[in-house]
């Protein structure tokens, strides 16, 4: 009995049947390449067609993308006339796409974008949110409506460089590869260049804000700047000499000595960029003082002619100082002579023994404060002339019965006999207030209630005495009236 093995080595090696396996698979394979294009067998498929307005350099079985995925190919292209919703020719796709995205939403959106900047392109896909799908064997049509048309306009570079003229794009291309050769192999460089140009926008903002700002008056600027252009153009000639004499001075100079000076400029700057900070707070400070001085400022003027009506009366004082001097020198001799008098050094000898000196000096002082105290009491509140004349009216007023100065005994058991509470109708303020604010004396507000002591704010309106004549001005001369 033959084996298995011994079979199967039989018919490896008969060569018709190797043969005949060998071509079958060669033919399958040339048969999968041939329909490769259109899909492969028995792979079911979505196939849907849109209109797109140029096809430009899009090929059969060029790429269907969603998101750079590739989902299909293009099996076709065809162009079509045009139609009453697309007025101009156009050309229609037929797409076949893997089958689970059946159906595409019916607010999809397409493009025929670059696949590369060696050329190609593709079908990009953008599905949308509609509910509503299209259908196997649907189409994604063109319209003139925005709101109805799926065809999203794409322009490649090819198509760009298309509308310049053959001398333009031989210059673009020149410009090109002489870019490409600058940036070959300096890619560090330019990133670099990059960063530090980033570090520059910021400023770079803040200076174009300043020169378009209204107050900076760039406009006026550059008219003026075009003036003076006009006005120096007679004598350009002149200025270019200067400018030719200016180079030659210049390279005069000595360049290590103006690279050192070049070198300390930052630290420089740097040194006075500090100072210029730490004199913030002293500048601030500077600012209040000026702010708070206002004020001040509107009196100068008064105070001024104030001023110069004290230096024009100084010279008529000046010219009483000498019969004053003579005066007071009398005064002095006469004082030098009682000192000297034996009688006048034993009466104040006499006085030194007892207390008559001293109680002298110190009704003085006593009665200097006791006028220091009154006299704003009776400066605002007039309460001596106000005590004289209701004194005087009491004397010479009165009724049937007789003068105001009169009196009759009045009976309060509240008041006469001791009580835990004060009299409901006591109403008295011991110390009242007496100045330039308040003048309680026969003044207070009747509130229906007891009150003790002070009875609260109340008015500086008095009445008015008649004064002696002569008070009032000399009064306005020392100040105290106004």
């Amino acid at each position: 009995m033959r084996s298995h093995r011994g079979t199967a080595r039989e018919v490896f090696n008969n060569p018709i049947l190797v043969g005949t396996v060998t071509l079958l698979v060669v033919f399958v394979a040339v048969y999968l390449s041939y329909i490769a294009e259109n899909g492969l067998p028995f792979v079911p498929t979505y196939n849907v067609s849109v209109q797109v307005r140029n096809a430009g350099e899009l090929v059969k079985n060029a790429d269907v993308r969603i998101g750079g995925a590739r989902v299909g190919q293009v099996l076709t292209i065809k162009p079509e006339p045009a139609e009453k919703s697309w007025p101009h020719p156009y050309a229609l796709l037929g797409l076949a796409l893997q089958k689970s995205l059946q159906p595409l939403p019916a607010d999809t959106h397409y493009q025929v974008r670059l696949a590369s900047v060696l050329g190609g392109q593709y079908v990009e896909l953008i599905p949308g949110s509609s509910r509503q799908g299209v259908p196997d064997g649907g189409t994604f049509r063109l319209s003139t409506n925005p709101q109805h048309n799926h065809d999203i306009p794409y322009v490649d570079l090819s198509a760009a460089f298309d509308t310049f003229g053959p001398k333009t794009q031989a210059g673009l291309r020149s410009v090109t590869e002489s870019f490409g050769v600058a940036l070959a192999g300096r890619g560090t460089q330019i990133n670099d260049t990059i960063h530090s140009f980033a570090q520059l926008i910021g400023p770079l903002d803040e200076l174009l804000r300043v020169f378009a700002a209204p107050s900076t008056r760039l406009a006026a600027f550059v008219s003026g700047l075009a003036g003076t252009t006009s006005a120096l153009a007679p004598v350009a000639h002149t200025i270019t000499l200067l400018m030719q004499s200016g180079a030659t001075t210049f390279a005069a100079l000595d360049v290590p000595a103006l690279g050192s000076v070049l070198d300390q400029l930052p630290g420089t700057e740097s040194t006075g960029t500090t100072v210029l900070t730490n004199s913030l707070p002293v500048l601030r400070d500077a600012r209040e003082i000026v702010q708070g001085l206002k004020p001040a400022a509107g009196l100068l003027p008064r105070t001024a002619q104030h001023l110069d009506a004290v230096l024009r009366a100084a010279p008529s004082t000046f010219r009483l100082v000498g019969p004053v001097a003579t005066d007071l020198e009398a005064a002095l001799s006469a004082t030098k002579a009682l000192a000297r008098d034996p009688a006048s050094t034993e009466t104040f000898k006499i006085l030194g023994s007892n207390d008559l000196g001293t109680f002298g000096a110190s009704v003085f002082v006593g009665l200097g404060a006791i006028l220091d105290t009154v006299a704003p009491a009776q400066l605002s509140c007039n309460v001596t002339g106000l005590w004289v004349n209701n004194f005087a009216s009491s004397l010479s007023e009165g009724d049937a019965g007789g003068g105001w100065l009169r009196f009759s005994p009045l009976f309060d058991t509240n008041q006469m006999l001791q009580t835990g509470t004060p009299s409901p109708d006591l109403h008295i303020d011991y110390y009242p207030k007496e100045n330039s604010s308040e003048c309680q004396a026969g003044n207070e507000v009747y509130s229906g209630a007891q009150k003790i002591g002070d009875p609260g704010p109340t008015s500086n309106k008095v009445d008015n005495t008649t004064p002696p004549p002569g008070v009032l001005e000399e009064g306005r001369k020392a100040g105290l009236v106004p």
